[in-house]
């Protein structure tokens, strides 16, 4: 027999399943009706628990945790709207960044409704005239998806993520004060794990790479995998405790985040020689959490992209320091470098893994591996030991945002700082 929870369980299901079919490059007819249906659904999930809990011990329970974590009465409003008045007013707007190994350059932005809109393809004309400026052998860029209500700047996938955990926040609490076992209950949980709104890394979900050959006037986009850390049944964890890091009892090389991110991946290297490990970027904040990224793609927007990002948390979050891990391609010296990066990689003999970071008070820290001695474990120690140089060298090019950034920050604190007047008349200090 099903659970008091099974149909507010299928209800919160269902209403996953129609966000499911949201995808930034579908058409506005469908991503309008992908939303509908979640708003609906969405209320759904409480109209169904409390008909199924109205007359029993806990519908005192439902009515606190409905109080508790259903605050935002956005979602109730727009379900109205979408059922009795008018389809969601949906607005996409399409973001267009080009990435030099030092920086990002914002190039184009456009605006659609359903009245105008148009597929990606449509602005490749203007894509190209805007890249002929650049006389560059590859042109990296990014495309960013981004959508909203009409009349508001609200993003829309930031406030839909928001009412999820709302919802699975509530459900949880329901769960834990009804106490029943339901293996419908069960079932249905595990298929919700496993919807790409809750696996799926959001950049995976808005942004494209791409890479553009203006001598073949082709463009390549690229593709991509992820590793992700999970926590406390979360697919993916943001804000991990530090301690996790820095007190880990298996790989532990001094108590740092730096020298553990650096040893985690050395060891790795040297158990496994030749592995091409995924770049990864560590961000440390003043919190003492960090949040770890380690990708992979086949072109290198990918990483440029993520190193840019991380530099804008610095201005909007409160990081302490970001760690940053890459291989390097060694080609011969007698060779002529090729300008594509995708030959270099061809051409290359070896790699030197580097590990470099930089810290809110501009510390720089880099340690730099020779890939064909990793699987020595004592060389891997005696660089552990030895190597590690106290300012950027091989990696000043790429972490050159991340620098730029806490320098802005650090100069924005300068500014920051009172003044200390004194007047000598009453010994009394003033701070302005």
């Amino acid at each position: 027999m099903p659970g008091l929870l099974y149909p507010a369980y299928q209800k919160y299901y269902s209403a996953l399943c129609s966000l499911e079919r949201f995808d930034k490059e579908t058409n506005f007819f469908d991503n309008i009706s992908c939303l509908d249906g979640f708003f609906s659904e969405y209320r759904n999930i409480t109209f169904a628990l409390q008909k199924q809990l109205k007359g029993t011990a806990y519908f005192s329970s439902y009515e606190y945790n409905r109080d508790t974590y259903l605050k935002d009465h956005w979602f109730v409003e727009k379900r109205n709207e979408t059922t009795k008045q008018n389809p969601f007013q949906l607005i996409k707007t399409i973001s267009i960044s080009i990435y030099f190994q030092f920086m990002e350059l914002p190039a184009m932005e456009a605006e659609f409704s359903v009245e105008d809109d148009m597929p990606l393809d449509s602005l490749l004309p203007e894509i190209k005239s805007l890249f002929s400026k650049i006389k560059e052998a590859e042109v990296f860029f990014s495309v960013t998806f981004s959508f909203h209500e009409r009349n508001s700047n609200i993003d829309l996938f930031d406030k839909l993520i928001s009412g999820i955990e709302s919802m699975q926040q509530f459900m949880d609490a329901m769960e834990k004060d009804i106490g029943e076992d339901c293996p419908l209950c069960n079932q249905i949980k595990e298929k919700i794990k496993n919807l790409k709104i809750s696996c799926v890394p959001h950049d995976f979900l808005l942004v494209n790479d791409y890479v553009y050959y203006p001598e073949k006037e082709s463009f390549e986009r690229g593709e991509r995998f992820a590793m992700m850390l999970s926590l406390d049944g979360k697919k993916i964890a943001n804000h991990l405790p530090l301690t996790v890091m820095t007190q880990s009892a298996y790989l532990n090389y001094d108590g740092t985040a730096f020298g553990n991110f650096t040893f985690m991946h050395a060891i790795l290297r040297c158990i496994q020689p030749g592995l091409e490990i995924m770049p990864t970027l560590m961000i440390v904040y003043d919190d003492e959490t960090y949040d770890l990224d380690a990708f992979h793609a086949d072109i290198k927007t990918t990483a440029y992209r993520k190193i840019n990002d991380a530099a804008k948390l610095i201005a909007n979050d409160n990081v302490k320091e970001v760690c940053f891990m890459c291989l390097y391609s060694v080609l011969p010296a007698s060779q002529n470098i090729p300008a594509v990066s995708k030959d270099r990689v061809k051409k290359s003999t070896s790699d030197l893994m580097v590990c470099a970071s930089v810290d809110y008070q501009l510390n720089e820290k880099e340690y730099v591996f020779d890939g064909k001695a990793m699987e020595q474990p004592d060389y891997v120690g005696c660089v552990m030991k030895n190597g590690r140089g106290n300012s950027l060298n091989l990696s000043r090019t790429n972490m050159f945002p991340i620098w730029y950034a806490f320098k802005k920050q650090q100069e924005k604190r300068t500014n920051e700082e009172p003044i200390v007047l004194e007047d000598e008349s009453n010994g009394k200090t003033e701070r302005i």
